[in-house]
């Protein structure tokens, strides 16, 4: 390796940098030296070949130029699309990389025998963290994340392969705790695009068809984050010019376009802080101090997760009610949760939301009398 490297050097690739040992890519440990000694040009060509090289998966995955262009910018490697197809032609001489031209655009990939290693080895916990993550929070991941994801995957259940740890993601699971809705089908091109104009902080276009509206509208989005409730997800943003912050529900958006537009978030806006005080439609307003009666078994699980740190369940006389006693937040999560207790219930403090769960019962015992 040359000791000395100028700006010509900048479009040396990086197969001429990483040597094979032992049927393995090995990155010298003089390398990382080399690099920080090297030209701006030079260590900048590097770290982008070595970046695209971790996004390559492994075949049959497979993944274009175009999207190793949007996946590279993400990662802050502003390229063009020709200067990619370059740095794959160079480094596939090297490494085993194949490309699938059977169809434009062209399908890049890792061969499926290729042995490579670009981290340190994982260790057990990390082996398992990674497989329980891509079992439960596959639905929360953007899709290029997922991507840039799957040679961990498979990393992880090879480092397990041996272990006792190799099928704890299918030996764990979690049950929700209440009645479960199916989530609204969002077309993955649009959730793509919404991943990709928020990491990339870009406005985007779309069309959203509002409830109760049979046509849509075409908007131009200035995207702040999602939210996730229930079984839905929200775009948070503002619109064209506007400061109003708005909810989208993702599944009503489609024809996206992200623009090389930059997002203008409204000024001085946090998007935690307002999650934290604004965002959720039921928001708390204040704190209460709760006394129910619950049936004995009713009640049973509250000992094991109580409700609050200060929660105080007293038996009552008879053995078979017990009055509970905490404080909790006072919004509507409350009172759907008090509901669903039935007849297994009764709210005697504060006065207010007793006379308001009354009401609620009475008019649904009214409409069950009618019928």
């Amino acid at each position: 390796m040359p000791k000395n490297l100028g700006a010509s050097d900048a479009s040396v690739p990086l197969s001429q940098y990483v040597v094979h040992c032992q049927e393995r890519l090995v990155v010298p440990g003089a390398l990382y030296r080399e690099i920080c000694s090297m030209s701006s040009n030079t260590h900048d060509t590097l770290m982008r070949q070595w970046a695209m090289l971790r996004l390559i998966p492994r075949a049959p995955r497979k993944i274009s130029a175009q999207e190793l262009q949007k996946q590279l910018a993400v990662q802050g490697f502003t390229t063009s699309s020709r200067t990619v197809e370059r740095d794959l032609q160079n480094l596939s001489d090297r490494f085993g990389l194949i490309v699938d031209e059977s169809s434009r655009p062209y399908g890049w990939s890792w061969a499926k025998d290729a042995n490579f290693e670009f981290t340190p080895r994982l260790s057990v916990s990390q082996g398992v963290a990674l497989l329980l993550s891509k079992a439960h929070l596959r639905n929360f991941l953007p899709q290029a994340v997922l991507k840039e994801l799957a040679p961990l995957f498979d990393l992880a259940e090879n480092e397990l392969a041996s272990t006792g740890w190799k099928d704890w993601h299918q030996r764990t699971a979690i049950l929700p705790t209440s009645f479960s809705l199916l989530a609204p089908r969002v077309n993955a091109g649009v959730l793509d695009d919404v991943h990709h104009a928020l990491a990339l902080r870009r406005c985007l276009t779309g069309r959203y068809q509002a409830k109760g509206n049979q046509t849509g509208k075409d908007m131009v989005i200035h995207p702040l984050g999602l939210l996730v409730r229930g079984a839905a997800q929200y775009l948070v943003c503002t619109l064209r010019d506007y400061k109003d912050i708005r909810h989208l529900a993702l599944h009503r958006l489609s024809h996206t376009t992200v623009l090389d537009t930059p997002c203008v978030p409204p000024e001085g806006f946090d998007f935690r802080r307002y999650v934290a005080s604004q965002a959720a439609k039921y928001q708390a307003q204040d704190s209460i101090r709760l006394v129910a009666r619950f049936t004995t078994d009713a009640a049973d699980h509250l000992r094991d997760t109580p409700v609050s740190r200060d929660q105080v369940i007293a038996e009552l006389d008879g053995g078979e009610w017990v009055e509970l006693s905490a404080t909790v937040v006072d919004d509507q999560t409350l009172r759907w949760w008090l509901l669903g207790f039935g007849n297994q219930v009764e709210v005697m403090e504060p006065l207010e939301l007793r006379e308001e769960m009354y009401e609620q019962l009475r008019s649904a015992s009214e409409r069950y009398e009618a019928k």
